[in-house]
């Protein structure tokens, strides 16, 4: 009986004082704000790099397109492409391209998005075509990068679709006509 007495007291007590009412605020809504700051910091880098990858994609074919990379390879490609995009982290390792010729009169989109290294199988290339095509031919390029999330348990990186191996895939298309 006497230990609730003394409880009710500390109760009552406890009651008429707001000590420590401010930690109690902070302890609750710290964790949800930096949850929101680290999930908006992970989908700033994911657009910068997605921007980045499709600029560089970009002028890396207006440069096959204006005749400025002669011996267009996957490796000159790879290296021209993650020149441009400096942004996105380990590129050159991480990076898919497939280029492919389509028609433009009965155009039928791949049947994939876009193929991505597979990660969990060190590194296997995907069977994808690579062809530089002839002149006067519709071509159309697809690069995927795979980009580890920065903050993998916020609410973003966990959401994120996963590709093989871990991380996740940033992709860009872009297209050009061969010059005769």
């Amino acid at each position: 009986m006497i230990f609730f007495k003394r409880l009710m007291r500390l109760t009552k007590r406890y009651r008429k004082t707001d000590d420590g009412s401010a930690n109690l605020e902070f302890t609750l809504l710290f964790p949800f704000f930096i949850y929101i700051i680290l999930g908006g910091a992970e989908i700033g880098y994911y657009t910068v790099s997605s921007t980045m990858l499709s600029r560089g994609l970009d002028i890396a074919m207006r440069d096959v397109r204006l005749g400025h990379m002669d011996n267009v390879t996957v490796g000159t490609l790879k290296t021209a492409v993650c020149g441009y995009a400096t942004y996105v982290d380990n590129c050159e390792s991480n990076i898919h391209i497939a280029l492919e010729p389509v028609t433009a009169k009965n155009f039928t989109p791949p049947s994939n998005y876009a193929e991505c290294l597979d990660r969990s199988n060190n590194g296997a290339q995907p069977a994808t075509e690579f062809k530089t095509g002839a002149g006067n031919e519709l071509m159309l390029v697809r690069a995927c990068v795979i980009v580890d999330p920065m903050f993998p348990t916020t609410w973003l990186g966990a959401q994120m679709q996963k590709t093989p191996g871990s991380g996740y895939a940033i992709v860009a298309t872009s297209g050009f006509v061969n010059e005769p």
